[in-house]
C-alpha cells in the first residue's frame, strides 16, 4: 500500500517511537551472517535498515519500496554510501536478477500484499539456493464465522498518544502465509513471537473484537533443488 508523502515524511520522523523490533531482526541478521553478502531491503522505507547492513558489513545493498518518498527520503540520507542503493520498485517485481541475492530482509511489509503467494514467489526468484528470507510481519487471527474479515485492510496505530501515526494493514492468516511459503520452495527455520506494544490495531476498527494481530519473526531458507 503507498503512503502519501506527508505520511511517509511522519512516518520517517516518528520511526523511532515504534522500534521495539528492530533489535530482534538484527540479531536475525548477525545469526546468518552478513558479512560481504548481497542484500535486498525488501520495503526499505528511509533506508533505516539497509544503511546498518551496511556498516555490519555487507558488499552491497538494495533498497526497494514503492513509495517514492521514501525512496526520495532514503537517498538523502545515504548519498555518502555509494554501495546502498535504492529504487522505486513494487516488491512483487524486483530490480533484482534471479538467483543474485544472499539475503532478502524485509520489516513489516509482507502483510500489505493482498497475495502472499506472489510476494513469497518474488522473494524465492531474487534468492541464491540456500539463501535466506528474513522478515517480520503480522499474522491475524480471525474468529469464526468472520472469515470474510481476510485480506481486508485494518488500521494500525503506531506509537502512541498525539505523536502516533495510523496506516492501513490486510489481514493475513498463518494458513495463507505458510502455503505461500511452502509453495514458492521457502522452508521456516526459524519464527519467532514479538513483542510490540507500540503496533496495536486501532479502535476505530469496527471488528477489533474479532481479530487478534501477533507479530512475528521468520527466518526462511530457500530449497537447495532450486
Amino acid at each position: 500500500m503507498k503512503y502519501s508523502p506527508e505520511l511517509a515524511i511522519d512516518y520517517s520522523q516518528k520511526r523511532e517511537q515504534f522500534n521495539e523490533t528492530d533489535k530482534v531482526l538484527v540479531g536475525a541478521l548477525e545469526s546468518v551472517g552478513v558479512k560481504d553478502k548481497e542484500i535486498v531491503d525488501l520495503g526499505c522505507g528511509d533506508g533505516r535498515h539497509a544503511r546498518l547492513i551496511k556498516e555490519m558489513g555487507a558488499a552491497h545493498v538494495v533498497g526497494v519500496d514503492v513509495n517514492e518518498k521514501m525512496i526520495e527520503l532514503a537517498k538523502e540520507k545515504s548519498i555518502e554510501n555509494p554501495d546502498v542503493t535504492f529504487f522505486v520498485a513494487d516488491g512483487r517485481n524486483l530490480p533484482v536478477e534471479d538467483s543474485s541475492a544472499d539475503i532478502v530482509v524485509s520489516n513489516f511489509v509482507v502483510h500489505y500484499f493482498p497475495d502472499a503467494k506472489e510476494i513469497f514467489n518474488e522473494i524465492s526468484r531474487v534468492l541464491k539456493s540456500e539463501g535466506y528470507f528474513i522478515g517480520t510481519f503480522n499474522i491475524t487471527d480471525v474468529e469464526e464465522g468472520f472469515e470474510y474479515l481476510h485480506n481486508q485492510p485494518m488500521p494500525i496505530r503506531l506509537g502512541q498518544g498525539e505523536g502516533s501515526i495510523v496506516v492501513q494493514n490486510l489481514i493475513k492468516s498463518r494458513q495463507e502465509i505458510e502455503a505461500a511459503i511452502g509453495e514458492a520452495g521457502l522452508t521456516i527455520i526459524q519464527e519467532q513471537q514479538l513483542d510490540h506494544p507500540n503496533s496495536t490495531v486501532d479502535d476505530s476498527f469496527s471488528n477489533k473484537s474479532r481479530i487478534r494481530k501477533h507479530a512475528v519473526l521468520m527466518i526462511l531458507e530457500k530449497n537447495t533443488n532450486l
